[in-house]
């Protein structure tokens, strides 16, 4: 079996084969660097949706907090000039 065609130039044919497997190999790479993007940026905005439900659950302990420490005193009565 011969890599020579009709003219007898493999040395085109062989440099094309090259090329497109730098190509592929390009296009794979970028592919999965692409779809690990898309993944972080789904937990990412996964991360921030529980964050934000962390902190409003802290922000209504603190408030039901304040409540029950404040429901225990006096109400204090406003400055007089």
């Amino acid at each position: 079996m011969s890599l020579r065609n009709q003219r007898g130039q493999t040395g085109t044919a062989v440099l094309a084969l090259i090329v497109a497997f730098i190509a592929l190999g390009i296009s794979v790479y970028t592919y999965l660097q692409v779809t690990q993007r898309v993944d972080m940026q789904t937990q990412l905005t996964n991360m921030r949706e529980l964050v934000e439900r962390g902190r409003q659950e802290m922000a209504d302990s603190l408030k039901r907090l304040e409540e029950q420490v404040r429901g225990n005193q006096p109400k204090e009565s406003p400055p007089r000039p």
